[in-house]
């Protein structure tokens, strides 16, 4: 077996990525293995990259802002909107969950007629500089504030104040983030 094999992955090509994009900007590294669903309707911004193994289902339409990292295996799904802002990082394994079936009002899954079906869609929003450690799942319509940290594992299902860091079950507030230590790092 050749070492390349065992290597990390390759990057997919610029020009055939830049032809499939809403809007693709400069310095951009996708890799191969990452799986996306509907790229017409997904804009990334300067100098992101998404790793192998990350799932994008676009639905109503994925933004990502620019110096974004969406780490190995994590995923944005469920048909609705999902808008990341510049500087975040999504963690590994991490799920943003823009839609959902509603179960008190209609059956669940695609094998089931739309008719008996009442899927709700909605938008998640990630704010600049926000980050949201491994295997933390979001759920449709919550907003992550500008400079909030999530952390691993958490399950979050209301709005994250900004630049606040979030940790334990059930979520809550552990701290503030110092806001102009960040920025100044950026500039």
């Amino acid at each position: 077996m050749s070492q390349a094999t065992l290597g990390p992955g390759s990057l997919l090509d610029e020009d055939f990525v830049r032809s499939q994009f809403k809007q693709l900007g400069k310095n951009v590294k996708i890799f191969t293995g990452a799986r996306i669903d509907n790229p017409e309707a997904v804009s990334v911004g300067d100098h992101t990259q998404i790793d192998e193994g990350v799932f994008l289902f676009a639905g109503k339409g994925i933004a990502i802002g620019r110096h974004v990292h969406l780490a190995f295996t994590s995923s944005i799904s469920g048909g609705g909107e999902c808008i990341i802002g510049d500087y975040a990082s999504i963690g590994a394994g991490v799920r943003l969950i823009t839609g959902t079936e509603n179960i008190t009002e209609g059956l669940t899954n695609p094998t089931v007629s739309k008719s008996c079906r009442k899927a709700h869609r909605s938008t998640i929003e990630v704010g600049d500089h926000a980050v949201i450690f491994t295997n933390s799942i979001i759920f449709p319509g919550v907003k992550i504030g500008e400079g909030t940290v999530v952390s691993a594992g958490s399950i979050v299902h209301h709005d994250l104040k900004p630049w606040t860091i979030y940790g334990g079950m059930p979520l809550t507030a552990i701290k503030r983030r110092d806001e102009n230590q960040v920025i100044t790092a950026v500039q």
